[in-house]
């Protein structure tokens, strides 16, 4: 009888917390809590990409941070690397239950 030890990569934190975000039930929300919610998280995505954004070409620019900035920006790096997967699970799952939502009244209205 062989042994064969099967090895998975481990889930990492943002992985964790999207899957936690994506069992949120979502059908218990209202339209208006549903529109609320794909907005806050579209607007969020788009203002995190600019700061990325900004970033990258500071960088890119020879635009060096700061030594006593470098703790801050890494910690915003690896917030924006939580939040961002986050955030569009947080816009799919809501903007699908909206259509699903609209779809049900179409047919029963």
């Amino acid at each position: 009888m062989t042994n064969t030890l099967t090895q998975t990569t481990p889930d990492t934190s943002i992985t964790i917390l999207r899957t936690l975000i994506a069992d949120l039930q979502y059908t218990q929300l209202s339209d208006i809590e549903l529109h609320d919610l794909s907005s806050i998280a579209a607007e969020s995505i788009e203002g995190l990409c600019h700061g990325l954004l900004h970033t990258g070409e500071s960088l890119e620019n020879g635009i060096q941070p700061q030594p006593q900035n470098l703790g801050q920006l890494g910690a915003w790096l690896k917030a924006s690397a939580h939040i961002i997967p986050i955030l569009l699970e947080l816009y799919e799952q809501s903007t699908t239950q909206l259509f699903q939502m609209q779809n049900q009244n179409v047919n029963h209205g």
